[in-house]
């Protein structure tokens, strides 16, 4: 796998300036304790993690510009395995809004798709107040210890086989994490699957040739990139109570992109346990 060009950290701050903040926003406790962006950048560089890509969020309120939530994304030599890679993405804001976030993330190279890990083992926050360089850069290891881990289930998914129904399931599911995650009751849940603009079987659509198999891995892969890049054409009610034509849009809050990213993983390893219970008992039956 070609190896990214790093990012120097003036062209980190050009592409999300909020990274290269030398100051929390205003009013914040005096509690609070700033820790640049640019450091936790320099002591991942320091630990081998190159950052290779940086963006942050758009803001509604003109006085948090400069210190909204920033995502960066690190490669580091020795995590690629099999047309993937394991990567760390930082994630922090300097307006109060979170604490730093490093969480593993597996690199498709075929689509450029950045599969966010919700396992526990590789994600771990660091709070400003009371900020350990080290402990920080001991979680970056951490994670790097974990690639192994990471590319073992990665494998066991390649090999898991989808049914038709099965695939139906997951892209329902997948569907309600999408436009269900304010439902509190599985009432409301059925009623915003029906409501959303596009069917389930939409997100099974492949976009590539390299995407038609019926693996795990591979339905995981082409139903996030469906969710996270848009481009779905479908109809909702308007405002004024008839159908329109709409089309999805690409997921470009960091905040919607982690959660969304995290919950579909956890949907895939929750799919690969119960097929893999469900083998051993035909197994053992």
């Amino acid at each position: 796998m070609t190896a990214p060009i790093p990012l120097t950290n003036s062209q980190i701050i050009n592409i999300a300036p909020a990274a290269g903040s030398f100051e929390p926003i205003d009013g914040v406790s005096s509690r609070y304790s700033f820790v640049p962006t640019l450091t936790a950048v320099d002591l991942l560089r320091d630990a081998g993690w190159e950052p290779i890509h940086a963006e942050q969020s758009s803001v509604r309120i003109a006085d948090r510009e400069g210190y909204q939530k920033h995502m960066i994304r690190f490669a580091k030599n020795g995590l690629s395995f099999d047309g993937e890679r394991v990567d760390i993405v930082l994630y922090n804001s300097h307006d109060r809004g979170c604490a730093f976030k490093l969480i593993a993330s597996v690199w498709r190279q075929i689509c450029g798709n950045g599969l966010m890990v919700a396992s526990e083992f590789a994600n771990f926050s660091h709070k400003h107040i009371g900020f350990k360089p080290d402990d920080f850069v001991h979680s970056a290891r951490e994670i790097a210890a974990a690639a192994g881990t990471i590319a073992d289930r990665v494998d066991e998914m390649k090999v898991i086989e989808m049914t038709p129904d099965e695939r139906s399931i997951f892209a329902q599911t997948a569907l309600g994490l999408v436009y269900g995650a304010q439902s509190k009751t599985n009432e409301e849940l059925v009623q915003a699957i029906n409501d959303a603009p596009i069917q389930p079987h939409q997100l099974l659509e492949e976009r590539r040739y390299d995407d038609k198999g019926k693996d795990l891995w591979t339905l995981f892969n082409v139903v996030q990139e469906n969710v996270m890049k848009g481009g779905l054409k479908g109809r909702k009610i308007g405002s004024n109570g008839r159908l329109r034509n709409v089309t999805t849009r690409p997921v470009k809050a960091i905040d919607r992109n982690i959660k969304l990213n995290q919950a579909l993983w956890y949907l895939t390893e929750r799919m690969a346990e119960l097929k893999q219970e469900a083998d051993t008992k035909v197994v053992n039956g």
